[in-house]
């Protein structure tokens, strides 16, 4: 009995062990393919690096899988080959009598976790992470192959890549540059057998092109006003009237502009016109361009002045019907006024500076003003309706008040009745400033005619 005893107990360790290694080692397989895959994360790299190397962080060196043979997994147990990268999620044994690995679908889960349609493929798996570099590559990939191997339908919607050259090429026949075209431009201006439409076609096409500083400087260079002098003096008025305008745009606020044109002679044909033409909207084009060209330019402000510009301005004045350029006279000269007040207000140590004030120093347009009668004549404009109009005339009394105060005080009733009206607007308006600082403006010119008590 003894000895049938320790049998028993011999046989019943055995069996425990033998228990004991068989839950061992099927834990070791059931655990070992969900903890050796390989886990893609999202890693930062370069922006817009279309030729960036292709990199994938993996948690394991273990196991080296070919992203591209991917195992399919269906209800039913099938084999996973060496190289077959598996997804987390399945369920996944060692088959004893094979010694091959095998997975499927966990219970319960009815979707596939890839797609298939005929040779394509992918995996659907929302835990899967990829790198910018994995999904860049995939891009490059596809496009490769759309190109190498287009479709059909690709073929007829897209346009291949000489149509395309060719297409360009096309469009590029007859561009040119700003500058060839004012050469173009230039030449056929030149031509004397040319009719007046055409003329003036070009010259509508010249005035656009010229608003550029750079292109008209060139046009200046190549002579080109000495060409539009030329049709300054034609016989139809509305050729005038376009090269007024072509010569306004292409001297306004362009500095090498204007000393071209007072070089080129231009300043006292402008001036001769201003005083012949009878045409209100032509002498506005004149104006528009004996403004460009004096304007911030004190030495064709002086040479204005001395060849007679302020006396032909004033003659306006004696002119039914020209209420509007007796408005653009007054506002120039009260701009001219203000940029020799505000230069000299403003020292600077650059040569450039220096030389401006040298000129504006021999410029005495107050004096010159006060001894063409312009102090009689800007307070005639007060009766305007207008309040903008107003306005321009109360500032430029306010720039002459001191050398005109005598030739004002005739005007004392309508500066006081204005003075009232502005009061009483002022009190109306809100937010705006604009009547009170005109009732500002008055109750100072006011005060300095004569102490009236407020």
């Amino acid at each position: 009995m003894s000895v049938l005893g320790t049998s028993i107990k011999v046989i019943n360790v055995l069996i425990c062990c033998l228990f004991v290694s068989c839950c061992y080692f099927t834990l070791n397989v059931n655990s070992e393919i969900p903890d050796k895959q390989t886990a893609l994360t999202v890693v930062e790299t370069e922006e817009n690096s279309d030729d960036a190397e292709v990199s994938v962080e993996e948690t394991s060196e273990e196991i080296s899988y070919d992203p591209l043979n991917v195992f399919i997994p269906t209800k039913e147990w099938q084999t996973v080959q060496p190289d077959q990268a598996i997804p987390s999620g399945l369920h996944v044994r060692l088959n004893l009598e094979t010694g091959l690995k095998e997975a499927k679908l966990m219970e319960g889960d009815t979707q596939s976790k890839y797609w298939k349609l005929g040779e394509k493929q992918g995996m659907v798996n929302p835990n899967k992470k990829f790198t910018r570099d994995e999904l860049k590559r995939a891009l490059k990939d596809f496009k490769a192959e759309s190109i190498i191997n287009p479709s059909p339908e690709n073929k007829e919607k897209f346009k291949s890549y000489k149509e395309l050259k060719k297409d360009f090429e096309d469009m590029n026949i007859g561009v040119k540059t700003d500058v060839e075209i004012i050469t173009e431009l230039l030449e056929k201006l030149k031509k004397t057998d040319m009719n007046d439409e055409n003329l003036q076609n070009i010259l509508t096409d010249l005035e656009y092109y010229l608003h550029q500083i750079d292109n008209a400087v060139y046009f200046c260079d190549a002579r080109g006003l000495e060409v539009l002098l030329k049709c300054l003096n034609h016989t139809s008025e509305a050729i005038r009237s376009e090269t007024a305008l072509v010569l306004g745009s292409a001297l306004q606020s362009n500095p090498k502009a204007q000393i071209s044109a007072i070089e080129s002679g231009l300043l006292q044909p402008l001036i001769r016109m201003m005083s012949i033409e009878k045409s209100v909207p032509l002498r506005k084009r004149i104006l528009y361009a004996l403004s460009s060209l004096i304007r911030h330019f004190p030495y064709a402000q002086l040479k204005f002045i001395e060849q007679g510009g302020l006396s032909v301005f004033s003659k306006i004045f004696d002119e039914a019907g020209t209420e509007v350029l007796q408005m653009k006279t007054i506002t120039l000269l009260n701009d001219i006024i203000l940029e020799k007040t505000l230069t000299e207000n403003d020292p600077q140590e650059t040569d450039v500076y220096k030389e401006k004030l040298k000129q504006y120093n021999q410029l005495n347009i107050k004096e010159a003003m006060v001894a063409g009668g312009w102090c009689e004549l800007i307070p005639r404009l007060l009766t305007l309706p207008e309040h903008d109009s107003r306005e321009k005339i109360v500032h430029s009394m306010s720039t002459l008040l001191h050398p005109c105060l005598e030739q004002f005080s005739v005007f004392r009733p309508v500066i006081l009745n204005l003075r009232e009206e502005y009061r009483k607007l002022s009190q109306e308006e809100n937010d705006d400033d604009y009547f009170t600082n005109l009732y500002v403006m008055l109750k100072h010119i006011a005060s300095q005619l004569y102490v009236i008590e407020l």
